[in-house]
């Protein structure tokens, strides 16, 4: 296995039990409850390692969680940022509520995407409206949504004890066990316990775009587990020391390792920024950001062509692992306005904001 830290034993451990439970949920298509208990039984869902100086635990163990399961990581990941945002906006009462709610096992999540036709709305103190790519609602207690007001989008912890839930539209190509399904809030009165932060404070940057870091490393452990498949299968069938085989495992290798220096240097980042060490620490943490996610997406796609080839056609035939890796990560790996986030880096190379090295 490649890359394994001092730490990792304990996470790699983790890594194969969330694995052996994979296949089923991807069959089921239902929320990943048996691997949810595994984090629970870990400690991971009532203390997640969320302190700005625990941003690099925080990074290997979303890697090594999606290395398990990315379906698992996409909803852990959201898990994360829910305890995130509410320990930097919310009030003692609601941070209080949260722990004690985790402790109890139960998950959280954050959900921003407005169903077209049918945002969700603050009207007259009552929610209306829709979220879709809802993630993991059949197995939260609650979910952060926003909404747009007058005075920006403000953020509620909304309990999802009553609401509609359309699974009909949810037919992936993969990552079916994430349950991005579509929710309709109906129209609930919101007391002001909902009301999370100031308006706009969800958008503030450099967290906004800097937490794309969390969805990067959840993706990156799912390039582990690629090439994890591809060395499996060729030992298992004697091919591992064919030259052009062993290229491909070394490509696959140097695009892994790649992945988990940039996953170290986004790491620092964040604690920089969060430590505030100089006037530019925030906006180096937004380009390390884009520089990760990009990578990642880059090099995966990568491991996923070399992968596939090593394999060849039976690793495209279910119950094969590469089957259900290849559809998980592939659909995974498209998060918004990749385009923007390059762009953007760009642009911060040619002012002088951030640079490589």
């Amino acid at each position: 296995m490649l890359h394994e830290r001092l730490d990792a034993p304990g996470f790699l451990g983790l890594t194969r039990a969330l694995a052996a439970n994979a296949p089923d949920s991807d069959r089921s298509g239902s929320f990943p409850e048996r691997n949810f208990d595994i984090l629970r039984s870990g400690g991971h869902v009532a203390l997640p390692p969320i302190a700005a100086s625990d941003i690099g635990t925080l990074l290997q163990l979303l890697a090594a969680v999606g290395r398990g399961d990315l379906s698992t990581g996409r909803i852990f990941e959201g898990h994360c940022n829910a305890m995130l945002l509410i320990e930097a906006c919310g009030t003692p009462e609601q941070r209080t509520d949260a722990r004690t709610a985790t402790a109890q096992g139960k998950v959280f999540g954050v959900w921003n995407t407005d169903m077209p036709g049918n945002p969700l709305l603050l009207e007259d103190g009552h929610l209306v409206g829709a979220k879709n790519f809802a993630s993991g609602v059949d197995g939260l207690a609650t979910a952060i949504v926003t909404v747009s007001t007058p005075g920006g989008r403000q953020m509620l912890a909304v309990p999802l004890d009553d609401v509609s839930v359309d699974r009909s539209w949810w037919r992936p190509m993969g990552m079916h066990a994430s349950g991005s399904h579509i929710v309709d809030f109906g129209r609930r009165e919101v007391p002001p316990s909902w009301i999370l932060g100031d308006p706009d404070v969800y958008i503030a940057q450099p967290w906004f775009s800097g937490g794309a870091i969390r969805f990067a490393a959840v993706q990156l452990g799912g390039m582990h587990a690629i090439l994890d498949v591809a060395v499996n299968h060729l030992t298992r069938i004697r091919r591992e020391g064919d030259p052009y085989q062993s290229h491909r495992i070394a490509r696959m290798g140097i695009a892994v390792e790649t992945g988990y220096a940039w996953l170290d240097r986004a790491a620092a980042t964040w604690q920089e920024a969060a430590e505030a060490k100089t006037p530019t620490s925030s906006e180096r943490l937004v380009s390390t950001a884009n520089a990760f996610r990009t990578v990642v997406e880059t090099e995966a796609l990568r491991v996923l062509e070399l992968a596939e080839r090593s394999v060849g056609a039976g690793g495209f035939i279910a119950p094969h692992p590469l089957e259900r890796l290849v559809r998980d990560l592939r659909t995974y790996l498209r998060q918004p306005n990749p385009d923007g986030a390059l762009a953007a880096l760009g642009q911060a190379i040619v002012a002088g904001r951030w640079a490589p090295g």
